[in-house]
């Protein structure tokens, strides 16, 4: 479900100048104690470019720990009902075919076997009752099958829906915590560009601020249950 839910996020580049700070970047780099070794940059200097992980942010995140996580075991507990759900009407539906094909089988051989005098006329006509009889009750049981599958994938469709909108605001959500966490911690325009880290292809890792703006999406939620 993380990688579900983890849609990459667009970000506007945000041109400002790093004002009053130092050209020396290692006096502004914090190292993270996360095992995941991200490095924090409080401020870099004026015309350097920060990247961010969203992904990171996203997993890390407590929106993700306290909603993202209850979410995806919906999602998952679904998607095992469905299949199961799929699953046991394919076989019902596959019992019924063959139940069928004997049924013809059967037939077919009720008819040579009369034309062989190999059985009576009334023997064969007892017998063919009985094969209608028994055709009968599979067209009857594949109507009903039909019917449930209907009914209840129609249901199924519903939910899948409601949890693709769940997943849908979720991320909404996110996006909108992280937007305003990068204009709060670019308020006074440090950064002359912020991009995703998706679409880096080499960087120092002291220009990513994931866990900057992970701690500030962070506080920004808790302040929403406020």
């Amino acid at each position: 479900m993380k990688k579900s839910i983890l849609f990459v996020v667009a970000l506007s580049s945000l041109f400002a100048s790093c004002a009053g700070t130092s050209t020396n970047n290692e006096d502004k780099v914090a190292t993270s104690s996360d095992t995941t070794e991200v490095r924090t940059v409080e401020c870099v200097a004026s015309g350097d470019v920060v990247f961010v992980d969203l992904d990171y942010i996203m997993a890390s995140s407590k929106l993700y720990a306290t909603e993202g996580s209850a979410l995806e075991a919906k999602v998952k507990e679904f998607q095992q009902r469905a299949t199961t759900a799929q699953e046991g009407w394919a076989k019902k539906e596959q019992n019924l075919a063959n139940e069928y094909n004997k049924l013809q089988t059967d037939a077919m051989k009720l008819q040579q076997d009369y034309e062989k005098g190999l059985i009576t006329t009334l023997n064969a006509q007892q017998k063919q009752e009985d094969l209608q009889k028994k055709g009968e009750s599979i067209q009857t049981r594949m109507n009903a099958l039909q019917s449930t599958v209907q009914t209840e994938g129609q249901k199924l469709q519903e939910e899948e829906m409601a949890l693709t909108e769940e997943q849908a605001v979720l991320m909404n959500r996110f996006q909108q915590l992280t937007r305003l966490a990068l204009d709060q911690i670019n308020a006074d325009k440090r950064y002359k560009m912020i991009v995703n880290a998706v679409s880096v292809v080499d960087a120092d890792p002291t220009l990513n601020i994931s866990d900057v703006v992970l701690k500030k999406v962070d506080e920004l939620y808790e302040a929403e249950a406020l």
